[in-house]
């Protein structure tokens, strides 16, 4: 009886029942998400609770990552520092993240940033289907909503979804040309490098100089302001990071991850991976910069998700690979591009436990669909247009 009621449906009725079902699967993901975030004492927010200890450590003019067991430097009501990984920069966009407020205090505000970011990924998502038909925004909202590692980043304590909000906000900026706040929006965003760096090179390569220039102010003059109230030494700091670097990124799931059995350690294969990347998306930025902003992000969020350290929480960065097929099967209603499109979403769609079971898809397949899905997109960039995929 359903298939016989799908049948008889138009492509607009079709795409309203995907986005309730979608709608569903987001409501249980983020429900979980922000159960951990809030209520859980036993597994959840672990790493919200490291960022807190880390940032603590600033708060007393302390350097965090040299606060290590058995140092002078560590603070008892505090505790050891366990964790690592991140550069001077953070602890100054921490603030932002993470006041000087009780940790209990902490996870609250982090519901609300969460929840803003949240906002602003389903605003922007329905806009952009909103041009074509209520149906497509709809259906653009639900499937961005509906992305599992929106669960996973909150119940870990991660911040991917504000990082993902202050990078839909670089786009704005850069749509209506106010560079400066692109520029600092995406300075903000490099709390988290493994995700943000390549997006700066989508401004570098348009010769976007406003932006370029208060990227660079942002982080050279946060890199001094933490160096300095720490009293730290920048060249004892690169190689506690560099250290830090081999490391966590044995821990993480990326390409990176292919490299170490080879012999290469971690920090070399991330220096590695990270000047390859630099090279393809300098090339990419350049050859399409007349094309769809919304493309060159998606390479941005390929290339980042491929070539450094993560964990399979931070997938959500993979949103704006999402968002690009999403503007492209708008456009261009194709069989092909609507089974990309699909592929990539089930690929985002599907429940964390599910990817972790599959190893050869956690640690291969799904690196060779978002790899493939980014290549399709440049490609039907320019044909498309020429309508050679009808």
């Amino acid at each position: 009886m359903f298939i016989n009621y799908w049948k008889k449906l138009d492509f607009s009725g079709k795409l309203y029942i995907l986005s309730g079902f979608l709608l569903l699967i987001s409501v249980a993901y983020l429900g979980k998400g922000f159960y951990y975030l809030l209520l859980d004492n036993q597994e959840g927010t672990i790493d919200l609770y490291l960022r807190w200890q880390e940032q603590q450590y600033f708060y007393h003019g302390h350097y965090p990552y040299f606060a290590r067991e058995g140092s002078d430097l560590v603070i008892r009501e505090i505790g050891p520092i366990t964790s690592g990984g991140y550069l001077p920069w953070s602890f100054f966009s921490g603030v932002l993240f993470f006041p000087p407020i009780s940790y209990p205090l902490t996870r609250l505000y982090h519901v609300f940033l969460n929840l803003i970011s949240l906002s602003v990924l389903a605003l922007f998502s329905y806009n952009l289907g909103k041009i074509y038909h209520k149906s497509y925004a709809l259906f653009a909202m639900a499937a961005t909503l509906a992305i599992s590692s929106n669960c996973t980043t909150l119940k870990n304590g991660q911040y991917g979804l504000i990082i993902n909000a202050f990078l839909i906000g670089c786009y704005i900026f850069i749509q209506k040309n106010k560079h400066s706040w692109a520029g600092l929006f995406l300075g903000i965003a490099m709390i988290k490098p493994n995700i943000s760096a390549f997006y700066f090179l989508i401004p570098l390569s348009q010769k976007k100089l406003t932006s370029v220039l208060l990227f660079f102010l942002y982080l050279i003059f946060a890199t001094v302001y933490i160096l300095g109230i720490t009293e730290t030494n920048p060249l004892l700091m690169l190689i506690n990071f560099s250290q830090q670097v081999s490391f966590f990124t044995a821990k993480g799931n990326s390409v990176v991850n292919l490299l170490l059995p080879l012999g290469i350690p971690g920090n070399y294969a991330t220096l590695i991976l990270g000047l390859v990347g630099i090279i393809i998306c300098l090339s990419i930025f350049y050859f399409y910069r007349n094309y769809s902003l919304l493309t060159l992000f998606a390479i941005a969020s390929v290339m980042g998700r491929m070539c450094f350290y993560h964990y399979d929480y931070d997938n959500l960065m993979l949103v704006f690979l999402l968002l690009a097929m999403l503007e492209l099967t708008f456009k261009y209603p194709h069989k092909l591009n609507m089974i990309v499109l699909f592929i990539v979403g089930i690929s985002l769609w599907i429940p964390p436990t599910a990817v972790t079971f599959f190893a050869f898809y956690q640690g291969k397949l799904q690196f060779i669909i978002w790899g493939l899905a980014a290549v399709y997109l440049l490609i039907s960039q320019k044909y498309n247009k020429a309508n050679f995929l009808k």
